[in-house]
């Protein structure tokens, strides 16, 4: 199948599955062919609004049925969709407006007392729409501005007269990066782009009508919608959406909609493994069965993000036995990049093979390719890899080099050609002559029985250049003292690898989805 958009994939679906559940959040369900019309419609009033093709437009919304309507009426009307993490404040979301030179912003009413203040300091940002009611006050602080409620916006549009000519090369997607080890800077993916990481994705996992997927990641990461929204759309499954990260809603959704495909980031892990409550009666057998596994429906987890731990692997196979395909990719290539699926052997600690369309391989510092077994930068090339970060060229031609993506990460490839994740570059502590993975390092920790969450990041030394720091929570009524955990450390690392520094917290900075914000535990370290 060839698709140059996102679009294609909505055309086809909407077509062959019209009748069929599109999107589900409660009890509310959007079948194909009403989502495609209401997408249509919401891009005809944005249009009527002064939005065009190539305008950049921020979008900052929970996981409701208004996050894929919003995205893909952007998309229709050739405009870029810029997703906003949730847990922004006003000076990031000023930082995004500015550098995206966004034209507008679409957002949940909650969101309002950080946008507001944020988008009056930005001249380019001329339109909001809102979700919901705004205060007076509100709607006076944003004059002379645009701004219209979303839902009376499709309410009184007229369905789109005419389709904008969209070109694959057209950008469609500007992605921000985490921001773990450095600023967020603004992934941009074309519409091929797009289209190429669904169809990759949705080959890999043989994905089919029949399938449901749980929408738990909050959908402006981009395993949210690059993977659970655009891979399920294209393939005519089901997305159902999760409003909130909790024990409860997770796993009564997943046993409500029979979810089958549970996308995740290893920290959502254990919530699964939290003992889904058996409370109630049943009047069928069907029903019955279902509160003495709510989770009996899930066929496959696939997780990525971060490193899945072997005992969470080990706890998951034993409590599912279900298929765990653990895959590894970035921003600038995404959803993922390699995984372990259905037509290969898992290998758990491996993050399995290139997805098709892609080709992966490992450099040296020189920039020519290393042998298998071999630990070098992860380079990549295919139909998914970004058109380059926005208004960023130097840097784009730093990540960019003949058509291959320097990710920033490194590995080592067997001559199978299973990947095997080691750290990523600014990762790695330099010191007095060697180089210490800190991810080797973290895993020997976490291994304690005492210690619930650990990072590590190098430390400024005059005599070492750096030297090994650790941040360390540990689990509820344990205490450890530095001397215990170096002894403990003593039988397992080098002793240039164990941490001369120790710092004990009650809590890690962590990004949305989990993800430690080792960005910040350096600053931390040189204040």
């Amino acid at each position: 199948m060839v698709a140059r958009s996102l679009l294609d994939f909505l055309d086809i679906s909407a077509a062959k599955y019209a009748t069929a559940d599109a999107f589900v959040y409660g009890e509310t369900r959007l079948t194909y062919h009403y989502f495609a019309s209401v997408a249509n419609r919401l891009a005809s009033g944005f249009a009527g609004l002064g939005l065009q093709r190539g305008d950049r437009v921020a979008l900052m919304m929970p996981n409701l049925p208004q996050f894929p309507l919003v995205y893909y009426a952007l998309l229709t009307l050739g405009a870029q969709v810029v997703p906003v993490n949730l847990l922004s404040r006003e000076s990031e979301i000023e930082a995004l407006l500015n550098d995206a030179q966004a034209a507008g912003f679409v957002a949940w009413e909650g969101f309002a007392r950080y946008i507001i203040p944020a988008a009056q300091k930005v001249a380019s940002c001329g339109l909001y729409v809102t979700l919901g009611n705004l205060t007076p006050e509100q709607r006076e602080a944003l004059k002379p501005r645009v701004c219209v409620e979303l839902t009376k916006l499709v309410s009184e549009s007229q369905p789109l007269a005419k389709r904008p000519v969209i070109n694959p090369e057209d950008p469609a997607l500007i992605l921000y990066t985490s921001g773990t080890t450095e600023a967020p800077r603004g992934v941009v993916l074309s519409h091929e782009n797009a289209a190429a990481a669904a169809l990759s994705c949705w080959e890999t996992f043989n994905i089919n009508h029949e399938h449901r997927f749980a929408a738990a990641l909050p959908l402006f990461h981009n395993l949210g919608h690059m993977l659970t929204m655009n891979v399920a759309l294209a393939a005519g499954a089901c997305c159902v959406l999760v409003p909130r990260i909790n024990a409860n809603e997770v796993i009564s959704t997943i046993a409500r909609e029979k979810i089958t495909h549970f996308v995740a980031v290893p920290s959502m892990l254990p919530l699964l493994l939290e003992g889904p409550g058996r409370n109630g009666s049943a009047n069928t057998e069907t029903e019955a069965a279902t509160l003495a596994d709510p989770l009996s429906s899930l066929q496959v987890f696939l997780v990525s993000g971060a490193r899945l731990e072997d005992h969470l692997r080990e706890a998951l196979r034993q409590r599912f036995g279900k298929p765990i395909y653990e895959g590894y990719g970035a921003a600038e290539c995404p959803p993922l990049i390699t995984t372990n699926r259905p037509d290969i052997a898992i290998k758990p600690g491996s993050v399995g093979k290139q997805l098709p369309s892609l080709e992966v391989t490992i450099f040296d510092s020189r920039g020519f390719e290393l042998p298998p077994g071999q630990v070098g930068e992860i380079v990549v090339r295919g139909g998914a890899v970004m058109k380059g970060y926005y208004n960023r060229p130097e840097e784009t031609q730093r990540a960019l080099r003949e058509d291959w993506l320097l990710t920033g990460d490194l590995g080592w490839m067997e001559a199978s050609g299973y990947l095997h994740f080691v750290d990523r570059k600014k990762d790695v502590i330099k010191k007095g002559g060697f180089y210490v993975f800190s991810q080797e390092v973290e895993r020997c920790l976490i291994s304690h029985p005492k210690v619930r969450e650990c990072a590590v990041v190098g430390a400024a030394d005059r005599a070492l250049e750096e030297e090994v720091k650790a941040y360390i929570v540990l689990r509820q009524q344990e205490s450890a003292t530095k001397e215990e955990i170096v002894s403990y450390c003593a039988s397992r690392l080098a002793a240039y690898k164990i941490p001369h520094h120790f710092e004990f917290c009650p809590e890690l900075p962590h990004g949305p989805t989990g993800k430690i914000l080792k960005r910040m535990l350096r600053e931390r370290s040189s204040n």
